[in-house]
C-alpha cells in the first residue's frame, strides 16, 4: 500500500469527520436550548451532542501527526523521521486522555486531567501559532501555505479552548434539568452558554475550510 496515499486518504477522512460531526453537534444545541420541547427530548439530545462531539475533538488530537508525517513525504518538512515518530506519540497519547476524559466519571482524577489537558492545549495552541506565524514571515524553512496551515491549527486550538471557557456554567444548570429541577434561571445559562459558543464554533470551521484550501493549493 502507498504510504503517502494513505496518509492523504486519513487527513481527508479526519477533515470530513470533523466538520460532518461538528454540524450534527452544531444543530442538535439548538434542540437542547429549546424550552419548548419536553425535558426527556432535551436530555436525549444532549446525550447525543455529546456523543458527536467526541468526534471532532479525536480528529483534532490526530490531525497534527497526519498533517505533520504527510507534510513530510511531501518533502516540504524538513524533519528527521525521529521527530516525526515523536509527533505521533504525543498525538496518539492525547488522543488517549481525550477517549479518557469522555468516559471518566466526575471526580478528582477527571478534574486532574482536565486541567492537564487544558494546560497542554494552551501550549499547543501558543507554540503553533507562534511558530507557523514566524515561519510565515519568513523565519522558517518551510512553505508559506504550510506554516499558515500550522498557525490556523493553533487558532483552532485557542477556539476550543474558548468553548469551554464559555461552557463552563453549562454543567450545573444542565444538571438540574437532568434531575428535573430546572429553573427558568437554569434554562438562560443552558441557552446563554450553548449561544456563547457558536461564534468560536464557526471559527473553527472557517478554519478548517482555509486549511483545506491551503492544502489543496486553492489559495
Amino acid at each position: 500500500m502507498n504510504e503517502y496515499l494513505l496518509l492523504k486518504f486519513l487527513h481527508l477522512v479526519g477533515f470530513a469527520y470533523w466538520l460532518g460531526c461538528d454540524l450534527g453537534v452544531f444543530y442538535t444545541s439548538y434542540v437542547v436550548t429549546d424550552e419548548r420541547q419536553p425535558d426527556a427530548v432535551r436530555l436525549v439530545s444532549a446525550k447525543i451532542l455529546l456523543a458527536l462531539d467526541l468526534v471532532p475533538r479525536m480528529s483534532m488530537t490526530i490531525m497534527p501527526a497526519l498533517g505533520t508525517h504527510l507534510a513530510w513525504k511531501m518533502g516540504v518538512l524538513p524533519l528527521d523521521a525521529a521527530s516525526v515518530a515523536a509527533v505521533w506519540v504525543v498525538c496518539v497519547a492525547w488522543l488517549g486522555w481525550v477517549i479518557a476524559l469522555h468516559r471518566a466519571a466526575d471526580g478528582t482524577g477527571k478534574s486532574r486531567l482536565a486541567a492537564f489537558d487544558f494546560a497542554f492545549r494552551v501550549a499547543v495552541a501558543a507554540g503553533l501559532v507562534a511558530a507557523g506565524t514566524a515561519a510565515w514571515l519568513g523565519a522558517g524553512r518551510i512553505p508559506d501555505w504550510l506554516a499558515l496551515k500550522y498557525a490556523i491549527f493553533g487558532a483552532m486550538v485557542a477556539m476550543g479552548l474558548l468553548i469551554r471557557i464559555r461552557l463552563r456554567p453549562f454543567g450545573p444548570a444542565f444538571a438540574a434539568l437532568a434531575a428535573g429541577k430546572v429553573t427558568d434561571a437554569d434554562n438562560r445559562v443552558i441557552r446563554a452558554s450553548l449561544a456563547g459558543t457558536r461564534p468560536y464554533v464557526l471559527a473553527i470551521w472557517a478554519g478548517l475550510l482555509l486549511s483545506a484550501a491551503l492544502g489543496i493549493h486553492l489559495l
